[in-house]
């Protein structure tokens, strides 16, 4: 395993669990009424999270901030709505538990971020001694 995909599973590990936390305290204060809301601040406690990780500490970005950040969000905001609909869809139709389905969702959406930061979003620092 690449030093960097290490340092990816870490940050998302990380993100993941700020985010979840953050989901679980929603939705117990909110109740299930308010399941999208409580789905929507997580995602973006998550975001906040594995942004600054990712850029600082997984890619090591050499990019400017603003247009790395204005990337990332857009990945965030297709990942937030499909998240919201995947989420529907399991705890509607499908009767899965709010809890369970928030987990399913974000191993789904994390499965596919790592290639779109990496090549998307991230601009690598160049190795002056290579």
């Amino acid at each position: 395993m690449s030093a960097r995909l290490f340092r990816f599973l870490v940050s998302g590990g990380s993100a993941a669990a700020v985010e979840y936390a953050a989901f679980v305290a929603l939705h117990w204060l909110l109740g299930a009424a308010w399941l999208f809301a409580s789905q929507s601040l997580s995602f973006f406690c998550g975001f906040v999270v594995s942004f600054l990780l990712n850029r600082g500490w997984v890619f090591q970005s050499s990019g400017a901030f603003s247009g790395e950040l204005l990337k990332y969000g857009v990945v965030a905001a297709v990942n937030l709505v499909a998240g919201n609909l995947a989420i529907g869809l399991l705890v509607g139709p499908l009767q899965v538990n709010h809890y369970v389905a928030k987990l399913v969702v974000m191993v789904v959406i994390a499965a596919w971020n790592y290639l779109i930061f990496s090549k998307l979003v991230f601009r690598q620092r160049i190795d002056k001694n290579t």
